[in-house]
């Protein structure tokens, strides 16, 4: 086998209360999930849940890892158009000052990322506190891993579904645990982000109802409730060697852009 095929790439996703950790292999279309795991956390344990993936991962010499944050870890906010924004630095001030205005909370211990700007369209900006990324740079290190990336969810969604979302113009809800991330876009450029409450009892009939105008979608990592069916316009992974679109819906966002 050549040494593509032997090598390790975790790919971990950060919910609210769990991390989802996958080890993938191989390349191109021969993945294969290899290993995944659960590792549940309660408030303020999200380190002792590091310390276990250290665990799970064991020593990770030549090996990767790549990380997808869920929406409780990242603020997003859309800037408005702007000629004036071609300025990076005008750009990142306007940004802070929207971001401390709505949030109240400083924007100096965040970290900005911009999705790809668009002319005459609103740009997407994702905050992600500085000391968690600190934390996911320090476990790379002592794991011995090369750290590839530390993305939002919505971002790697969206990558994964632009070809069926540029066709389209609705609202994509990124369900995540108890919280969902409710998307309006018009031919995949989002023009509006809320986070909201998600309870699987009363919310997740909606998902399948009806969205005027436009397509309502869904990416979820959580089971449909007594094996009720997916929603007819979701968003899913294809089956691959190791993985279940359906039975290992846990994994979805962990493993987004890799089935």
């Amino acid at each position: 086998m050549s040494p593509l095929w032997n090598r390790a790439r975790f790919r971990v996703h950060l919910g609210a209360s769990m991390l989802a950790a996958c080890e993938v292999r191989g390349h191109g279309r021969r993945r294969v999930l290899a290993r995944k795991t659960l590792l549940p956390f309660a408030a303020g344990g999200r380190a002792a849940a590091l310390q276990a993936l250290r665990e799970w991962i064991a020593l990770g010499r030549g090996a990767s890892i790549e990380w997808v944050l869920g929406p409780s870890d990242v603020r997003y906010l859309l800037l408005p158009w702007s000629h004036a924004l071609a300025d990076l630095s005008l750009r990142e001030a306007v940004a802070c000052a929207l971001f401390e205005q709505r949030f109240r909370e400083e924007a100096s211990a965040h970290a900005v990322r911009f999705a790809k700007a668009r002319y005459g369209q609103p740009q997407l900006a994702a905050f992600v506190a500085r000391p968690l990324i600190a934390d996911i740079t320090a476990h790379a290190r002592e794991a011995r891993l090369r750290l590839r990336s530390i993305a939002p969810g919505m971002a790697v969604v969206w990558a994964r579904f632009g070809s069926v979302l540029t066709r389209e113009r609705g609202v994509v809800h990124l369900v995540d645990g108890d919280r969902q991330l409710a998307v309006r876009h018009e031919r995949g450029q989002p023009l509006d982000v809320a986070l909201r409450p998600f309870d699987e009892a009363s919310d997740a009939s909606a998902l399948d109802a009806p969205c005027e105008p436009g397509v309502r979608r869904c990416f979820s990592c959580c089971m449909p409730a007594d094996g009720a069916a997916f929603p007819a316009h979701g968003l899913k992974l294809d089956d691959g060697q190791g993985f279940d679109a359906t039975a290992d819906m846990a994994y979805a966002f962990a493993l987004c852009g890799v089935f």
